[in-house]
């Protein structure tokens, strides 16, 4: 009787193997901050890799014809959208025209500070500090909003850098747990549209991971309350912290690499000026990220007397070992190394 059973599951097994293979979606994130909520999202109806590995930086990325492989075998490819993959235009069209799903559609997006810091625009602003610095351009998806970001893969690195110098949307939304909500929603109408048997499950998931994400909200404001009101200022090594400073109060007043990525170069009246404004504002520490050099963020740190924190995370998650291996540990991490070198 038992060998008989045997017998009938390699049978059933011998016709049916492509089905079960059907299951699962291939899907391509982007980075691994990405391919974390997609899995969250998807569960074991997924497989989702990640374009950029962990500790890597995004703005650094170079495509290699593999990955154009792997993007063109994919059912779905997942991206931050806005602008962020600079990347991703030369390699949509190697791989065959792959549509992207844009993450960052239903998000209110903010501009980019472009490091400058108004005086006249924080008098003139209402008591409310964390509005005092920014505010919200519309949302992502909304006719004319952050139009020329959403086409940016389609003109190449040379458009992105100049939407960076312009003030155009600053894609770095996920620093906001509540925008990373908004994208558990788009994956799992993705995922539901390629897989419409696994619905139910993709939207069982999401809820429970917005859950997650609501929770983590609230840990961080926690967190953060230790930080007295005086000493809720920002300075980064580029700008990729605005939906962080926005959401939980504080002032984002200056990068030391000019705009939204890793691959400026500021001039050295910049960092005179940058200098100069660190003891203007009392600036107490220059948060580098650990997936870029931090030499210049510490020269600066070091003549201005102050603390820098190299440890952040920025465009990717750490590897399984590290501090920061899925979302909700990197924005955690971040929020307490923050709190530390400012309380």
């Amino acid at each position: 009787m038992k060998r008989l059973m045997i017998l009938i599951v390699l049978l059933v097994m011998s016709i049916y193997p492509v089905a079960a293979a059907d299951a699962v979606l291939s899907v391509v994130a982007t980075t691994t901050i990405v391919a974390d909520v997609a899995r969250n999202v998807g569960g074991e109806r997924v497989q989702v890799t990640a374009l950029v590995p962990a500790d890597a930086d995004t703005h650094a990325f170079t495509p290699t014809p593999q990955d154009v492989a792997v993007v063109a075998d994919a059912d779905l490819l997942l991206a931050v959208g806005a602008g962020y993959e600079v990347f991703l235009g030369d390699l949509i069209e190697a791989a065959g025209d792959q549509e992207p799903v844009i993450l960052n559609i239903g998000v209110e997006m903010l501009p980019f500070a472009e490091g400058e810091h108004d005086h006249e625009a924080e008098a003139a602003a209402e008591a409310d500090h964390e509005h005092a610095a920014v505010e919200p351009v519309g949302v992502f998806g909304a006719e004319g909003v952050c139009e020329d970001a959403d086409h940016a893969h389609e003109e190449g690195e040379a458009e992105a850098d100049h939407e960076h110098e312009h003030g155009a949307c600053d894609p770095h939304t996920w620093t906001n747990p509540r925008n990373v909500a908004i994208w558990a929603a788009n994956i799992a109408a993705a995922f539901s549209a390629a897989d419409p048997a696994g619905a139910e499950v993709y939207a069982a998931n999401t809820a429970a991971y917005q859950e997650q994400l609501s929770a983590l909200d609230s840990e961080v404001a926690s967190i953060l309350a230790e930080v007295p009101e005086d000493r809720r200022i920002l300075l980064t090594n580029h700008e990729f912290m605005g939906y962080f400073a926005y959401a939980y109060g504080f002032e984002l007043v200056g990068t030391v690499i000019p705009g939204g990525t890793t691959e400026g170069n500021p001039d050295p009246q910049a960092l005179a000026e940058l200098v100069s404004l660190i003891g203007e504002e009392g600036v107490p520490a220059i948060f580098a990220e650990v997936s870029a050099n931090p030499r210049l963020a510490e020269t600066i740190a070091a003549e201005s007397g102050i603390t820098v924190v190299t440890a952040l995370y920025s465009e990717s998650l750490s590897g399984d070992e590290g501090p920061a291996s899925t979302y909700i540990d990197y924005i955690r991490y971040n929020a307490q190394m923050i709190a530390d070198a400012l309380k």
